[in-house]
């Protein structure tokens, strides 16, 4: 039986609560995700954000320029004012089945692994049709 473990993206990309709108975008585009974990300082999720977060709170793809109040542009939004703090996880050791049926019943494209309260990866519909192209082409 195929584990998370086996297939899940490793190291994860994680970026604290504080880190704002625009670095969080430039850090899915430097690394090519569509989602970040939110960690504290002890390394323990608190959130995630996800590219459509991002583009469901900016004017644009390429610039963040709405205003956000009277005060504050979108630009200088940290992510725990948008963030999603009810994350759903999945552990190192889940069967890769279990993930697929989660990503299914919940509509979404992936979910950070967690190991004793730490991030350890992400494993993502990417990841699970990686896994499905290998698996055919061994026949």
């Amino acid at each position: 039986m195929d584990t998370v473990r086996d297939w899940m993206s490793q190291p994860p990309i994680c970026v604290s609560d504080s880190t704002t709108l625009p670095e969080a975008r430039r850090l899915m585009h430097r690394h090519r995700v569509r989602r970040l974990p939110v960690i504290d300082s002890d390394g323990r999720l608190v959130g995630i954000v996800t590219e459509g977060d991002i583009n469901r709170i900016s004017d644009s793809h390429v610039h963040d320029m709405r205003q956000y109040n009277l005060y504050h542009r979108v630009a200088d939004l940290p992510l725990r004012d948008f963030m999603t703090r009810n994350v759903i996880t999945v552990g190192p050791d889940d069967p890769v089945i279990a993930v697929a049926q989660l990503l299914l019943r919940h509509r979404i494209g992936g979910v950070p692994v967690v190991e004793e309260g730490r991030v350890i990866g992400v494993i993502t519909e990417s990841d699970l049709f990686r896994r499905m192209v290998e698996l055919e082409a061994k026949g």
